[in-house]
Order: structure tokens, then C-alpha cells, then sequence
């Protein structure tokens, strides 16, 4: 999201420099992630500071893993796991060595495990990611990780990210679109693209810039947009009912090619922390959607603690505790699907009749 608003409503003038459409990220038929060389290049330079150490961790395929995603010799006879998702997948917040991926990966040594975890992407990344990774890898378990927010970025195209920078001239990703009512995704122009950095529309005028840039000013314009916002919620019905419809298709091809790749096929539902006392609709949706099309999934609230597994507010993503607590319980479900081969034999996941679930 955007960060370091100014003051008043309205940012300074754009700058000469305002986007930087390929920096340190490569988008393909495989999706979107980073380029192995810029990236590479940038953590070993002066700008290292600006960037945690997670994001110097990746494979020549760009994804963040120690090993790259290549055929060898050691794929026969050891247990093969594909981890789709997005910044939860990625390992977001939690110090290096604890995230659940990486959790799954120490508690089986003799296995491997493959994160193709893409930070901001949706399901149609992983569909990507899976079509890419699964014919190499041919693992015997996909597990996707499923935040409520897929719904969300599945509207948007794969290569909507653009690095921005703001009005301190720092450097941040932006995306290129917005949704609109419809669930429609509307590329934008450089100019408007540089206020959404800073959460405001562009001024319709010079005289309504003006009037943003004075305190008094700045109150009433904020005071518009609450109104705005009341007003107006009803027309994200139709949004979310597109958000739904869209996931629902990538979810069912992915599902329908797992089938195919002859691997079982789990998905992660990622509750946020509200989720945790009262389910969201966004999160009874995902559980809905799932039991629509008879994939598994595993819901783990019951392992969390709202206020002790999740990094401070405003961040949405959990901590290494949390990480680490979801690392064993996926570490239990591996173990019994090692086993008998079946997801059914694992504890806490649900096996759908092909209905929604409630």
C-alpha cells in the first residue's frame, strides 16, 4: 500500500521520475516474480539496508527458495511438495528459517519442497506458477495457501505491479489498475497512478488541488470522501460477486489440472486475525467455494491466537509464532498423508462432498 502521505490531502506536484516499469521484476508465461540479477545486484550493494533479508533469498527462477527449480537426480524416491500462495507463502514477517514453509521443509529433511510463494498475487498467479513448476517437479502434494484477499487480486492482471515513487522520492510497488464497481480492472494513467499512491484520487482541478493542499481544506475533502464511501458501499456487491465468480474459475482449473499432474491437491485457508472470533464473509466464502468445487482445505483457526500469531497492526500477516504453528500443523497432515497417501487421513483437514460447506 501506499505509504509516507503527506500532511494534507493532496501530495506535492508528481515528480520527473515517476515509474520504474520493470526494476528488479520479470513477469512471464510462469507469472510474475522477481529478476534474479537486479535483485541479486541490489542486495549486494549500497541499497542492501532497504531490503530484508528474505527478499535476498531467491532462486534463478526468481522465486524465494534456496534451490532452483530444476529436474535432478534426487526427485525420485523422496516426497515432493509444490507451495503455492502469496506473502503468507513467501514467508512475509517471519525471521528467516521460521516461516510455515520453511517450518514443513525442517521437519522433513529428507523431502523436498518447492515454494513458488509470490507476495500480492492471487490464484491466478499460482495457477502459473503450478503449470510451470508441477511437470519438473511432479510433486505428489500441492498445498495452496489461500488469504481473503485472492479474491481481490484475482481481478487484476499478473503484471500489474510498477515500482512508484512517492513524494519523499522513495521507492514502493504500485499497482497499475483499480476495480471498479463492476469488478472491472481499469488501467491508469502516470498521473493518477501518483495520487493513488498517496490514497487520494487526482484533483479534478487546479483549484481543488489548491484547496487540498490547505488544513481546512484537507478536512472537508475527507469528510466527501467518508460520505462517498457510505453512500455508495451497496456497488461492491456486484464487484464481489465478479471477485467470486473469477476465483471460482482459476480455483477449478487448477483443481482439474492437479488432477491431471496426479497430485493431491490441499488448500491453506489463511484466516485474518478478526476471522478468528468471527469468521468474515470473505473468509465463509473461501469455505464456501472450496466445498463447492470438493477441494480440500484446512482450516486452522483453531491453532491461532489473534493477538500472539500475527505481527502488530495495521500488518495483516502472521509472525514467526504464528508461521511456526501452522508449520506443524501442515507438518502433521504431511506425516499422515506420507503414510497412506490420502489427504483424508490428515487431522483438521475438511474433505468436501462437492457442495458448499457451512
Amino acid at each position: 500500500g501506499a505509504i509516507d502521505r503527506p500532511p494534507l490531502y493532496f501530495p506535492p506536484a508528481p515528480p520527473e521520475e515517476l515509474l520504474e516499469t520493470k526494476w528488479a521484476w520479470t513477469c512471464d508465461e510462469i507469472g510474475c516474480r522477481y529478476a534474479y540479477d537486479a535483485m541479486i545486484a541490489a542486495c549486494e550493494g549500497p541499497g542492501r539496508p532497504n531490503f530484508p533479508n528474505r527478499r535476498c533469498v531467491l532462486n534463478r527462477q526468481g522465486f524465494h527458495d534456496t534451490q532452483d527449480f530444476a529436474a535432478g537426480d534426487d526427485l525420485d524416491g523422496r516426497m515432493r511438495i509444490l507451495m503455492l500462495g502469496d506473502s503468507f507463502t513467501y514467508g512475509y514477517r517471519a525471521d528467516i528459517g521460521s516461516s510455515y514453509v520453511e517450518t514443513v521443509e525442517a521437519n522433513f529433511p529428507q523431502s523436498i519442497v518447492w515454494n513458488a510463494g509470490i507476495p500480492a498475487s492471487g490464484t491466478n498467479q499460482a495457477l502459473a506458477s503450478f503449470q510451470a513448476a508441477s511437470p519438473v517437479l511432479q510433486p505428489q502434494l500441492t498445498i495452496l495457501g489461500f488469504y481473503s484477499n485472492d479474491f481481490y487480486d484475482n481481478l487484476m492482471p499478473m503484471d500489474s505491479w510498477l515500482w512508484g515513487v512517492n513524494w519523499l522520492n522513495k521507492r514502493f510497488a504500485i499497482r497499475q489498475y483499480r476495480i471498479d464497481g463492476l469488478g472491472n480492472a481499469i488501467k491508469l494513467d502516470n498521473r493518477t497512478l501518483y495520487y493513488h499512491m498517496h490514497n487520494v484520487d487526482p484533483p479534478a482541478n487546479e483549484i481543488e488541488r489548491l484547496v487540498g493542499t490547505t488544513r481546512l481544506g484537507a478536512l472537508a475533502l475527507h469528510l466527501i470522501d467518508a460520505v462517498r464511501e457510505y453512500l455508495f458501499s451497496d456497488l461492491c456487491d456486484l464487484c464481489f460477486e465478479r471477485q467470486v465468480n473469477v476465483t471460482r474459475e482459476y480455483m477449478m482449473a487448477l483443481r482439474d489440472l492437479a488432477v491431471e499432474q496426479d497430485t493431491a491437491l490441499l488448500v491453506l485457508l489463511i484466516p485474518h486475525r478478526n476471522d478468528i472470533d468471527v469468521p468474515s464473509r470473505l473468509y465463509q466464502t473461501a469455505v464456501q467455494l472450496m466445498g463447492e468445487l470438493g477441494i480440500p482445505y484446512l482450516n486452522p483457526i483453531y491453532a491461532l491466537d489473534a493477538e500472539l500469531d500475527y505481527a502488530p497492526k495495521p500488518d495483516v500477516h502472521w509472525n514467526s509464532a504464528g508461521h511456526q504453528k501452522i508449520g506443524a500443523v501442515l507438518s502433521a497432515c504431511i506425516e499422515a498423508f506420507q503414510v497412506s497417501g490420502d489427504l483424508s487421513d490428515c487431522e483438521g483437514v475438511t474433505m468436501p462432498t462437492g457442495k458448499s460447506e457451512t
